[in-house]
């Protein structure tokens, strides 16, 4: 077994209410590049660093475990053995990424490094050991939301919330541009 097989995880998923929905590498090139534009014309261009804010993806969920196939299987499908369902993020495109861990094999640095993640970290969705996270989400709401967002891609209202959702971003980022563009002119005229 590697590193990889067992030790610490993170899940990133998406925002489920993010309005520009665009991905953290997006977001850091579109970061850059507004922040040299700024730059260059004498502007603000650490402000340009806020827009990685507006991420469409965050952390949901550290953990740690022995195997990390089994592991994955039990928060995405659930667990027949233990009459478990899938974890309430489990439909919001979830990617796991490994993290570095000493001593892997061994559980009680597995759990150490696990409570390291969740400080660090601060993911949204794990209960032990993140309660003075201000965003976290408690299991009951997480079951809420996630029934809520079941409901509405079943329903036929589900597809106006997609088109106005996909409205309102592609607005925002017009007129975000479009101030990128009216500010460079007006600072060279």
């Amino acid at each position: 077994m590697t590193w990889k097989d067992r030790g610490c995880y993170v899940w990133r998923t998406d925002k489920p209410h993010a309005l520009l929905g665009i991905s953290l590498r997006w977001m850091m090139a579109a970061a850059v590049a507004l922040a040299t534009v700024l730059y260059s014309t004498d502007g603000p261009w650490a402000l340009a660093f806020i827009l990685l804010f507006f991420s469409g993806r965050h952390t949901a969920y550290v953990g740690q475990t022995g195997n990390r196939y089994f592991r994955d299987r039990q928060h995405l499908r659930g667990d027949q053995r233990y009459g478990a369902i899938g974890k309430p993020w489990a439909d919001l495109n979830p990617r796991v990424y490994a993290l570095p861990c000493l001593l892997s094999g061994w559980k009680w640095s597995r759990e150490f490094s696990e409570k390291l993640w969740i400080f660090l970290l601060l993911p949204v969705y794990n209960v032990t050991w993140n309660r003075k996270n201000p965003r976290r989400i408690k299991p009951k709401e997480a079951d809420e939301q996630r029934g809520a967002r079941e409901r509405a891609r079943r329903s036929v209202e589900g597809w106006t919330v997609r088109a106005f959702v996909m409205t309102v971003r592609i607005t925002i980022a017009a007129i975000f541009w479009a101030g990128i563009v009216a500010y460079m002119y007006w600072k060279k005229g």
